[in-house]
């Protein structure tokens, strides 16, 4: 199991083919009632990796480890005291790419996030969190200026739109989130 924590955005994280990272804590005390995570994977040499979707796992408290499914599948998140913390899903945006919605019921629980390289072949992958959950740790990736339009499933990084001008990269009229 490799250990590695990440904030932001992150330093890719090498797992071999089976391997697991440990939990990484996210911050979402000042979240509203959604966190997002873009989880992009390349094969082992650095190239944009196509192959098949990352396992991710997610945990509330001491509530039990839960896999995440894909859209429009919602997983139920149980945390303290046997009480629903939220829910959360993943959608493919392109190949390699991943955006996965974590939905806060309880947003002062505590959450953590789990990655797997359940497939065949060495992979890495980064995470990038948008709005403001963070995932606490080590290691920014320097100098990225994230302007994230907050419509899901949309994770568009270059957003330029307001509520009254459509963004050039996605289309959507929103604020920044």
């Amino acid at each position: 199991m490799k250990s590695d924590t990440f904030t932001a955005s992150s330093a890719p994280l090498q797992l071999d083919a089976g391997e697991s990272s440990e939990f990484m804590d996210i911050e979402t005390s000042n979240a509203d009632q959604t966190a997002l995570i873009r989880v992009t994977t390349f094969s082992a040499d650095g190239r944009k990796d196509g192959g098949r979707p990352p396992l991710i796992r997610l945990k509330a408290d001491a509530g039990p480890t839960v896999e995440v499914k894909e859209f429009p599948e919602e997983q139920e998140v149980i945390g303290a005291e046997n009480r629903i913390a939220g829910s959360a899903t993943w959608m493919r945006k392109n190949s390699g790419v991943y955006l996965v919605r974590v939905t806060l019921a309880r947003p002062e629980s505590s959450w953590r996030i789990q990655i797997v390289n359940d497939g065949p072949d060495d992979r890495m992958f980064h995470f990038m969190s948008f709005g403001d959950a963070r995932i606490r740790g080590e290691g920014d990736w320097p100098d990225f200026d994230l302007r994230y339009c907050g419509s899901f499933p949309c994770a568009c990084t270059r957003h330029d739109g307001s509520t009254t001008r459509a963004c050039t990269s996605c289309g959507h009229s929103s604020e920044v989130a």
